[in-house]
């Protein structure tokens, strides 16, 4: 039953519109049935709501850029100690130059924290919420996180978290190489949840190890509610890769991986759309229509519920993904919970999900498409046996690190034991 005194504002990029963001379809029921009152602060401001939620559940579309206002007013800050803190990490602790584009990030940051600080004092007063009950949640550490530490450092008493993927941890896949206002937020909030080991670690550097104890695991998870297991095809692969067609995801490997292999009947059809859609459809065009053992589909953008649906009614054999940085891949996560063998690279958290040679097959981060099309081959010369034990072991994965039921269930208990400790205050 949810609690009957707590209220939750929830932070996310685009929830419940659009098409982004489908993982919290999965979390969301948890949140549901943990708080009397939920309301989604959103910075999508355009996109139809796709996703069902109750009717009770009031929703603020806010831009994520700052108001002039506050860009002015985050410069007449320009000497508050949390930039001038921030300038001096970026300059001993993250060895960069504190230069007009960074500074640049920097400021806009906090300007938005300015914005949202203010955002939340008006949500609180128009719904008359009870500040010693209050619960903030932001899906990804961003500006808004960096608000919502803002008020928390003036309100102690909120509890106040996030969690954190891929591209709000690793500096390097920014340009400037730099995300804002890092230690400020691991600091001020009560707890930061880290999809990956390899993120958590990360940010113990980042910090210094100063505040670890701010900083905790709390993998997503996916359901197989029906315990259905994909069935695995004879003399021939159904392989399956679902993203978004942009460079990040080099779905170009996968086209080029299937132009090298003669001998083996492959059925390839890929999930998800992108700016690269005609790009890939003249390559696939190029290097594969030619082919008699190679038949591919481009499915375009479906639901999840879509996508899952396909694994249920299938034989599905392989997944496939190749990106060049990663989270956690929530994509390879839902393969295996249907026993369903992935090929990965060795980024950010695909080795938490992919053991070599035991659920699926790990490549370098510069793999190139003999790398790939050699995994395919490996999976397919494994006797039936092997590729049994494999897809076993690939649900067995899942089941113990990948649960919705599980990881959930023990996020939300984690979430309401924070501030049982005393914060812990910034130098």
């Amino acid at each position: 039953m949810p609690d009957t005194t707590k209220t939750l504002i929830f932070f996310t990029d685009s929830f419940p519109f659009g098409s982004s963001e489908t993982f919290i379809e999965n979390e969301f029921p948890f949140l549901l049935n943990s708080f009397k009152r939920i309301i989604i602060v959103t910075t999508n401001l355009t996109d139809a709501k796709t996703r069902k939620i109750p009717d009770n559940i009031a929703i603020v579309r806010i831009a994520y850029k700052p108001k002039f206002g506050f860009k002015v007013l985050s410069l007449l800050n320009f000497f508050n100690p949390v930039i001038q803190r921030e300038i001096r990490l970026i300059k001993e602790e993250f060895l960069l130059k504190a230069n007009k584009d960074i500074l640049s990030v920097l400021l806009a940051s906090y300007a938005k924290a300015l914005e949202v600080n203010e955002i939340i004092k008006d949500v609180v007063a128009k719904h008359n919420i009870d500040i010693k009950s209050l619960y903030l949640y932001c899906y990804w550490m961003n500006d808004i996180t960096s608000g919502v530490a803002l008020f928390k450092s003036k309100h102690p008493e909120v509890k106040a978290f996030c969690r954190v993927h891929r591209w709000d941890v690793y500096f390097e896949t920014q340009t400037p190489p730099y995300l804002p206002l890092r230690n400020f937020m691991i600091e001020t909030l009560d707890s930061v949840y880290c999809i990956s080991q390899d993120a958590y670690g990360y940010l113990q550097r980042l910090c210094n190890n100063r505040v670890t104890d701010h900083l905790k695991i709390s993998r997503l998870g996916t359901f197989n509610r029906d315990k259905i297991v994909a069935l695995p095809n004879r003399d021939m692969l159904q392989i399956i890769s679902c993203s978004n067609l942009i460079p990040l995801k080099r779905v170009h490997l996968i086209i080029e991986a299937l132009a090298l292999i003669d001998d083996i009947k492959i059925d390839w059809k890929h999930f998800g759309k992108g700016r690269l859609q005609e790009e890939l459809a003249v390559l696939g065009e190029e290097k594969l229509s030619g082919k008699a053992n190679i038949s591919y589909t481009m499915m375009g953008q479906v639901s999840n519920t879509e996508l899952l649906d396909f694994y249920k009614k299938n034989k599905v054999d392989l997944f496939i993904n190749v990106s060049e940085t990663e989270g956690i891949p929530v994509s390879i996560i839902e393969a295996g919970s249907f026993g369903v063998v992935a090929i990965g690279t060795l980024v950010g958290g695909v080795g938490e999900i992919l053991e070599e040679g035991e659920n699926g097959f790990l490549l370098s981060q510069d793999c190139t498409p003999r790398d790939v099309a050699n995994a395919i081959i490996r999976f397919y010369n494994l006797n039936e046996t092997q590729k049994q034990q494999i897809r076993n072991k690939a649900i067995l994965i899942w089941r113990d690190k990948y649960s919705a039921e599980k990881n959930y269930a023990d996020f939300l208990d984690s979430v309401m034991h924070l501030g049982l400790t005393e914060p812990v205050k910034p130098d």
